[in-house]
């Protein structure tokens, strides 16, 4: 794999190019070029791609997408080039594992086969923020006490005294470090002090703020996981490019993450899967990361739960796996509001759309992402329990169940129904459950899951 500096330097040697002229007369013509010429189709029947030729096609689609196209730094207005040999040595070198925690929490996430039967890593929570500090605590507490988990997303705390943190001011460091000692701190209450958090540090955007918050004194570690973002579509900027400088400087977790919009330079179903699948190559060979966040979204409804999408993901999980089989997990954006049926719908079709095709469990944002106070800790044990279910079909034995479930939720897409929050559902004193009609909700899935021939068993 080429030298880490050899990768900066492409950021200021390349071809001189303004934005426009890149996406206009490189990238989207080039990709247009490579599914045309790797007969990418997707077929709008399906959901689950069962055709391991057309997975490698994407792959190969992929390599020539970034070889041909190049990334874009907007820093410099430069284009990082990089020959399709490099490219192909990076992805056969990237790594197929990861180790994440400490002490008896430590543990490794693996690169899965399509089809493979075997427990995949457990991912729960999300970067939503919260609006207290003592639902921030508990919400943490509660995702880290689900026996199942390996690992938590925890969320923002994105205010100080009452005041929204602007964008690269002080604030805004002082909040991403406040986000990282409450959260090492609910994770101590649950009892397992070791557990790591892999989305450090989700109120950290910029990368002054998130270097200062990693520092060991506030709780992370580099056993711990730490994000660095693409831009949309094949931007790299200097932002990123100084956290990979840092975090590979300390020999952290780097996970790379791309959020691929559909409807946007990626066009549709077939762009998505491409570009998705580029940015897992991209992410071993410019981040050096040792596992993805892979969570393409739709450019107008905000989540990536349509069946479009559903076959992309998908996809792209396949195309990793048989060619790479880089450590993967899947962020969904979903529609309904937490607790509701169509939250629990969405999430079901897409742990079936992942988890067969070579990705691990990650539960889901709520209602676009958008409501603070809305990750609910039960609803995540749920949701984790199905990728375990999940995990016991091919491809072939989940596409029915997961058309199924799409069924009952097609026609809400473009109004989900609304959902809980946090303090609607327990009690803030004694942490118990106490909505019944959340409860009830629950239940009656969990139920109709089963007669369905879902069964989703409580851990």
């Amino acid at each position: 794999m080429i030298d880490l500096i050899e990768v900066f330097d492409r950021a200021d040697s390349g071809p001189l190019i303004s934005d426009t002229d890149y996406y206009m007369n490189r990238f989207v013509p080039e990709l247009k070029e490579v599914i045309e010429r790797y007969k990418i189709k997707w077929d709008r029947n399906k959901i689950e791609n069962t055709d391991d030729d057309l997975a490698d096609r994407v792959f190969q689609a992929a390599v020539d997408l970034l070889a041909e196209a190049g990334a874009y730094c907007p820093d410099t207005n430069r284009v990082m080039e990089f020959s399709r040999e490099e490219i192909l040595m990076s992805a056969e070198q990237a790594p197929k594992a990861a180790s994440f925690g400490e002490g008896r929490e430590a543990k490794t996430m693996y690169g899965r086969d399509v089809d493979e039967d075997s427990i995949p890593w457990v991912h729960v929570g999300g970067g939503i923020y919260t609006t207290d500090e003592q639902i921030y605590l508990d919400t943490v507490e509660g995702m880290a006490s689900i026996n199942i988990v390996d690992s938590v997303s925890v969320p923002s705390i994105l205010h100080i005294r009452g005041k929204d943190a602007r964008a690269r001011s002080p604030q805004e460091l002082l909040a991403a470090i406040k986000t990282v000692i409450l959260a090492r701190e609910g994770i101590r209450r649950s009892g397992r002090a070791g557990l790591p958090i892999i989305n450090g540090i989700s109120a950290a955007p910029n990368s002054v703020s998130m270097i200062a918050a990693a520092s060991p004194q506030f709780g992370l570690c580099p056993s711990d996981g730490f994000l660095i973002d693409f831009l949309c579509e094949m931007m790299v900027n200097y932002e990123a490019l100084q956290k990979v400088a840092y975090f590979n400087s300390i020999s952290a977790n780097i996970g790379s993450t791309s959020t691929p919009l559909f409807g946007g330079y990626a066009g549709g179903a077939e762009g998505v899967a491409v570009l998705a699948t580029c940015y897992i190559i991209m992410g071993s060979l410019i981040y050096r990361g040792n596992y993805h966040y892979n969570a393409p979204l739709h450019q107008n409804l905000r989540m990536s739960s349509t069946k479009p999408l559903l076959w992309a993901i998908g996809m792209s999980n396949q195309a990793n796996a048989r060619n790479m089989r880089r450590p993967m997990v899947n962020l969904p954006y979903l529609g309904g509001g937490a607790g509701t049926k169509m939250y629990h719908y969405e999430m079901a079709a897409y742990m079936l759309s992942v988890v067969p095709a070579g990705g691990n469990i990650f539960s889901g944002h709520p209602a676009k992402s958008v409501e603070p106070n809305s990750l609910i800790p039960r609803d995540h044990q749920f949701h984790a329990e199905m990728g375990l279910a999940s995990a016991k079909y091919t491809r072939k034995d989940a596409e029915p169940l997961a058309q199924e479930f799409f069924k009952k939720y097609e026609n809400f897409i473009k109004n989900p129904t609304p959902g809980f929050t946090y303090e609607q559902v327990y009690d803030l004193k004694t942490k118990k459950t106490i909505n019944e009609e959340y409860l009830r909700i629950q239940d009656e899935v969990r139920t109709e899951f089963k007669e369905m021939g879902f069964e989703v068993l409580p851990s």
